[in-house]
């Protein structure tokens, strides 16, 4: 929902390294009878990284594979830097009793040289770098998973972490649990190259088209890693399977949300398509099949995807992420008005069309400055009376951790009692207030000292369907991050876990 340079400090604080940028710029009045001129960014400033000392940057040409699925790494060293030798090791990032990185491949020595600089589209059209690498084969034995790529040269053996990722899905899309990655969200807040969907550094303002062909920051290492680990490790202990997908692949492939008995969407899933939403909706309130959205602010842009340089009649493969982020948008002018509002991107909510809070129970209210130490605002135990408690010890009222921030949910995010909901207006039905149950609630103060309430709700749906909606961007924070982390949270949820799946 705001710019990422907060959240991208505190990862940043969590390696030792710094800032290397500014996302937000102080406006400079200008001099009588003269205008300023934007300067011009420097290369070096393009070059975008959430590490200290990097020297070899890269990204992948696909959203994900299947086992066994060919795809291309490119590779560049950044400007300025010599030609660099040294090899690719891909990583799965989950649970394993070794830690949460596997080695899975390693090649053999190459060079990787300067690329290009970055132009003006570079982060809108993509990079344009040519393939160093080809994946084949080598991913026969994957299983479904996230993947990192680190760089490790020949001389200091030092690697350059998370150079590029992949998500690998399972070929039989069906099994125990899906983990849906909020990777468009990912996308939508990398400003590597100028621009992201809340700036650009060529005009001052945002762009309205970004490219997954360019180097990405490793945005899952923030939140999502803490739900991965805990839940693959009660997976092993369980016997359960888990399978992962990405924005496009629910979005190209709507029944890959069906097959699954338990879906779990992560910590930051703002950009869906109107595809991939009528999928997740249908799951929930026409299969009857389980979800659990263990963040805040899901579903909360409407998107579409182009693929600008794909080859004309090989399909779409939704390289570009497009957000107009308002009713300007051009395909408004391209289609009759009774039409037009299920296409335009922006909000969900905008016209009540698709509002989330009649898909998740609570939707997006607010925000606060997560940079600040002060900001931090606790949940408490707002019931106990249901299963999921059993074993926990909490009582009413008890904290459970400062997990609210630094987005947060709750049922009525305007308070003025329609819930987002307009009877004339919205495509999608209400859920009953009623049958909404709050689990957990907080007060935290928004960005404008504005009191908010934070609430994680449960319901089921009119088709049988089981559904937690966490409300809170840091809430898998619980499941692993010191000083977060408690052992009565995660009874709490391997006893819903459990349940949604029986």
């Amino acid at each position: 929902m705001i710019p990422r340079r907060s959240l991208l400090a505190t990862l940043l604080a969590s390696i030792g390294g710094a800032l290397p940028w500014s996302l937000s710029k102080p406006a400079q009045a200008a001099p009588p009878d003269r205008v300023l001129t934007p300067l011009a960014p420097s290369q070096e400033s393009l070059w975008r990284s959430a590490y200290g000392r990097t020297r070899v940057w890269g990204y992948v040409d696909k959203h994900s594979i299947i086992p066994g699925e060919p795809f291309n790494i490119m590779l560049s060293t950044g400007p300025g830097l010599d030609s660099i030798k040294g090899k690719l090791r891909a990583f799965r990032v989950g649970y394993s009793p070794g830690g949460d990185r596997t080695l899975v491949w390693e090649s053999d020595e190459l060079t990787v040289e300067f690329a290009d600089q970055v132009q003006a589209t570079s982060a809108t059209l993509g990079a344009a770098w040519p393939s160093m690498y080809e994946f084949d084969d080598e991913t026969t034995d994957w299983r479904s998973g996230y993947y990192a790529i680190d760089f490790v040269d020949s001389v200091e053996l030092r690697p350059d972490p998370n150079v590029a990722v992949i998500v690998v899905t399972d070929k039989d899309r069906a099994g125990d649990v899906l983990v849906l990655l909020g990777t468009n969200t990912y996308q939508a807040y990398n400003a590597w190259g100028g621009s992201s969907l809340y700036e650009c550094a060529f005009t001052g303002t945002e762009t309205q088209m970004v490219s997954f062909d360019r180097p990405t920051q490793p945005d899952f290492f923030l939140v999502d890693i803490y739900l991965v680990r805990w839940l693959e490790k009660l997976a092993a202990e369980r016997n359960l399977t888990v399978g992962y997908a990405s924005n496009f692949d629910i979005h190209r492939e709507p029944a890959f949300a069906e097959n699954y008995r338990l879906l779990i969407s992560t910590s930051h899933n703002e950009y869906w398509s109107k595809e991939e939403f009528d999928a997740i909706h249908r799951r929930i309130f026409e299969l009857g099949k389980n979800a659990m959205f263990l963040g805040a602010n899901a579903a909360y842009w409407q998107v579409r995807y182009g693929d600008l340089n794909g080859i004309p009649g090989d399909g779409n493969r939704g390289r570009q992420l497009i957000c107009y982020k308002g009713d300007d948008d051009p395909i408004g002018d391209r289609l009759p008005e009774s039409e037009a509002l299920d296409f335009l991107t922006m909000k969900f909510r905008d016209e009540a069309r698709r509002p989330e809070t009649m898909l998740m129970g609570a939707a997006y209210q607010s925000y606060f400055d997560d940079a600040d130490p002060t900001k931090r605002f606790a949940y408490e135990v707002a019931r106990t009376d249901l299963p999921f408690f059993e074993g926990t010890g909490y009582t009413v009222g008890q904290s459970v951790g400062d997990l609210v921030g630094y987005e947060w949910d709750n049922r009525d995010p305007e308070g003025d009692g329609r819930r987002l909901w307009d009877a004339e207006k919205s495509r999608i039905p209400p859920i009953d207030a009623d049958s909404i149950k709050v689990l957990f609630t907080g007060s935290p103060i928004d960005i404008d000292g504005k009191p908010g309430t934070a609430e994680a709700v449960y319901f089921v749906s009119t088709a049988g369907a089981q559904v937690f909606n966490a409300g809170s961007l840091w809430w898998c924070w619980g499941f692993g991050k010191e000083g977060y982390e408690s052992e009565p949270f995660k009874r709490f949820h391997e006893n819903m876990v459990l349940a949604f799946l029986a």
